[in-house]
């Protein structure tokens, strides 16, 4: 292995923030010609999230560091190794900055734009497939929603509603903005709703009798709803990474996406970056 041609990603966060640090570090990586170690030490000990990137196909080399003062250590070294070299992501808007910089390297951020990895769609939708479905139910779904012209819909709400800093974050999807973006589809598309509080969902989306709600509030595997809801052809996603991945895997021949307009409560945060152009916002 050739050790001055490495890519580290410093790994933070929940399986959305995941995907995104994974597909702009693997982009950077495939063009430097480098090989890419994901740092893991955000997951040492006490987080609520964990590290989730394991269950896919991913290129890339999983590196647990020390936690305490032996960890800083280690990161000096590791700049130092790297020729001082460091990204650190500066605001949330897409920064062509990235286009410059040369392996070795250091990539700390969560990069949510698609357009950090323009030009490798094809390698990112094979090294983040999730993981194939298990048990008879989640097989059943899969190709009740595969099969038909459906439509996915998430909502959201969890830590947007009981966390103050989330709420204070991040703008909540409101039942207009639901009945907005659907009529942007057609009324015949049968809906699956995803959601961290299904009882809310069945209570205030109004939907016809025939929509799904999805595990009908039982605990459920993220990274299968996440595999399910890539198999849909429409999607209304929530301002939730998760559901921006559950709709950018399904790939760009299916049908329409819809996002909210709005996804932080900061209107400063520049997220024009965000979605694919052909995504519908409103």
């Amino acid at each position: 292995m050739n050790m001055k041609k490495i890519v580290t990603l410093q790994v933070s966060g929940g399986l959305g923030n995941q995907l995104f640090q994974y597909a702009a570090a693997r982009a950077v990586a495939i063009r430097c010609d480098a090989e890419l170690v994901l740092d893991l030490s955000f997951y040492h000990g006490g987080r609520h999230r964990s590290f989730e990137l394991n269950q896919f196909p991913i290129q890339a080399k999983p590196r647990a560091l020390p936690k305490g003062k032996l960890r800083a250590v280690l990161t000096r070294f590791l700049s130092s190794f790297a020729n001082g070299s460091e990204y650190r992501e500066k605001a949330f808007h897409y920064s062509s900055a990235i286009e410059q910089i040369d392996a070795p390297t250091v990539l700390i951020g969560y990069f949510q734009s698609h357009k950090y990895f323009a030009g490798h769609e094809s390698e990112i939708r094979k090294e983040l497939e999730p993981p194939e479905l298990e048990g008879d139910d989640n097989r059943r779904l899969a190709e009740a929603i595969s099969t038909q012209q459906s439509t996915i819909l998430h909502v959201r709400r969890g830590d947007y509603v009981t966390n103050p800093k989330a709420k204070k974050t991040f703008a909540e999807c409101t039942i207009d903005y639901y009945r907005r973006a659907l009529t942007y589809l057609p009324a015949h598309s049968p809906v699956f709703v995803f959601s961290d509080d299904i009882p809310w969902a069945k209570q205030n989306l109004n939907l016809a009798d025939s929509a799904v709600f999805v595990g009908d509030g039982k605990p459920r595997s993220g990274l299968a709803d996440l595999k399910l809801m890539s198999l849909g052809h429409h999607h209304i996603i929530a301002n939730s990474t998760f559901s921006w991945w559950g709709a950018w895997l399904a790939g760009p021949s299916k049908g329409l996406t819809i996002a909210p307009a709005r996804w932080f409560t900061n209107e400063e945060i520049i997220d024009a970056d965000l979605c694919p152009h052909h995504w519908v916002r409103c």
